[in-house]
């Protein structure tokens, strides 16, 4: 069992090492836009929902008829799944964590999901209702209050491979990219068929974590069982060249029937208990770096399949040295490395030529106030940084409690960046010098208790992440207007949604050129006119009942004037 210390250790680890990927993921995405590749673009976009959901699919695939679904079905203890003598499933089903039983379907041709009721869910996921998943169901989605399915696990259910419906088979092939871990499922009275050896190789290709189960042991005697056992031992070393494959022999249709009947002794018997720890163990130890070690395979896939430009090497690099780093365990993150949004006057010439290109493609694409978005990124990396000292080191500990802990903004920001370890561990100090001083103010008069509450309360101006933020504020805003003084800046600033309001005032307080401060008033006058227009139309369309009709300015134009009127809310100081 890890210590509390390693396992907030390993979740900050893990934290911090999902966020560059995500930068990875973000920085592919925009340069595949830019070759206006929208396919591999899609993928990535994928990939960042699935970083974002925390989503791991754990995948039971095999040959029809070898009993998946029963295997699900008896792992989380429920008849759920149809299970029958025909081949039955031939749309992905998953299974996920949620307060109360909910069926969702995506399905092709749809805007919103569809909710039914467990009892149509044959009409939709079966062979028999859905024939050759003719309905076009994308996902079928359980929610269940299973413990086993916290965290993030989607347990998910693939159709046959081998029938005589060729869709199902497509139907599986095409989620394997989507796997993050598979459990491979045979039986044992007719293992590994030459349609299952073609499978088994054709998963290597997708994913690093195969659990094998040998399904329907209570069809042979002990004397059977080894036999078999032993032939299918041999059949996956020949596939998967390993000589430590992992063997699970279970009875998936016993198993259910003892947790239904609570009969302990049938359920050992069974086999699936074995196989049960086996999973909890990987799912508490070895998940999240599956995890991210399947998202970089699929954005080096992603990489692979697009030409060779400037950066594409360079990013196929550095996939490849993150994917190494993980898969020896020795990942070791200590800070995000964000780029700055404008170069640093005193930097060298050739330096700054470089980062300004980039600085130049940021404001052309942009869909914020530039200041904004530098200090959204730069508040992320500030609590990055700070959660880990808050909560191991006494000392920042101690500091922290003595100003009274974050301002009231920024609280709830370092809430949405700090697991619930550091926070706890971080704030405890905090906590524990309030309550003595709340103890201090019971004995003091009645009138002076409320000003001496009052000073318990956070403040602004001893907020350590707004006085980071004023800093970065001051620098960003003179790195702006240098470079918006020089006609290439301007250029790009044309191009760009502009400044908010109060970053505007900010950079027109620091007393620019008569023709600097006209051009930029003038541009924010035409940025809001053309708000204007978006958001106009965007209601006209809407009232048309022409949806269809609405491009990406339209839809967001609410936010950008939002914006633009008062800053970004990650970027606020108090």
């Amino acid at each position: 069992m890890q210590s509390e210390n390693s396992q907030e250790n390993q979740l900050r680890q893990y934290t911090l090492a999902k966020q560059q990927i995500s930068d990875l993921v973000r920085e592919s995405k925009q340069m595949l836009e830019e070759q206006k590749n929208e396919t591999q673009a899609d993928r990535c976009r994928d990939l960042l929902v699935k970083l974002a959901e925390d989503r791991f699919n754990l995948a039971v695939v095999g040959q029809f008829k070898r009993g998946k679904s029963s295997l699900m079905n008896a792992i989380i203890g429920q008849s759920l799944l149809p299970t029958g003598l025909l081949p039955l499933t031939s749309a992905i089903t998953a299974l996920c964590y949620g307060p109360k039983e909910k069926i969702t379907l995506k399905r092709t041709g749809w805007t919103l999901d569809q909710e039914i009721e467990l009892k149509e869910l044959m009409d939709y996921v079966t062979e028999q209702g859905n024939p050759g998943n003719q309905k076009g169901v994308i996902e079928a989605r359980i929610e269940l209050p299973v413990p086993f399915l916290r965290r993030g696990l989607y347990f998910v259910d693939t159709p046959g491979i081998g029938s005589t419906r060729q869709a199902n088979t497509a139907t599986t092939y095409d989620f394997l990219p989507q796997a993050d871990a598979v459990i491979f499922v045979t039986s044992v009275e007719a293992p590994l068929s030459e349609s299952e050896e073609n499978f088994l190789r054709d998963i290597q290709g997708y994913v690093r974590r195969l659990f094998v189960v040998a399904n329907k042991t209570d069809l042979l005697s002990p004397q059977e069982q080894d036999q078999v056992l032993g032939y299918i031992k041999a059949g996956l070393t020949g596939i998967i060249k390993t000589s430590s494959v992992e063997i699970y022999p279970l009875s998936a249709r016993t198993a259910l029937q003892a947790k239904l009947e609570d009969n302990s002794n049938t359920l050992a018997s069974s086999g699936l208990p074995a196989f049960e720890k086996r999973l909890e163990n990987f799912l508490a130890e070895e998940k999240s770096n599956t995890f991210l070690i399947s998202i970089l395979d699929g954005l080096a896939d992603v990489l692979e399949n697009v030409s060779d430009g400037k950066e594409i090497p360079a990013l196929r690099a550095r996939v490849n040295a993150f994917q190494q780093e993980l898969l020896k365990g020795s990942l070791e993150i200590t800070t995000r490395e964000m780029p700055e949004l404008l170069p640093p006057s005193a930097a060298p010439v050739e330096i700054r030529k470089a980062v300004e290109t980039k600085a130049a493609q940021s404001l052309r694409k942009t869909r914020t106030c530039p200041i904004c978005d530098a200090l959204s990124r730069a508040v992320f990396d500030f609590f990055a940084t700070f959660q880990g000292d808050l909560a191991k080191d006494a000392r920042t500990r101690k500091e922290f409690a003595a100003i009274r802990g974050f301002c009231n903004l920024h609280t709830w920001q370092f809430q949405g960046v700090a697991s619930p370890q550091d926070i706890s561990a971080g704030y405890a100090t905090l906590v524990e010098t309030v309550a003595a001083s709340l103890q201090e103010i019971v004995r003091a008069p009645l009138p002076q208790q409320s000003e001496s509450v009052a000073h318990l309360l956070p403040n602004g101006e001893h907020c350590p992440a707004c006085q980071s933020l004023r800093k970065e504020q001051a620098e960003q805003g003179q790195r702006f207007l240098d470079y918006i003084s020089t006609p290439e800046g301007r250029k790009f600033y044309h191009q760009s949604l502009g400044l908010c309001l109060p970053h505007l005032q900010m950079v027109l307080a620091l007393q620019p050129s008569e023709e600097t401060a006209e051009f930029l008033l003038n541009e924010q006058s035409e940025h809001f006119n053309d708000l204007a227009d978006d958001m106009r139309s965007y209601v006209l369309k809407r009232d048309a009942l022409r949806r269809g009709l609405l491009n990406s300015n339209e839809e967001n134009a609410w936010r950008r004037a939002l914006v633009q009127l008062v800053g970004e809310r990650t970027a606020n100081i108090s």
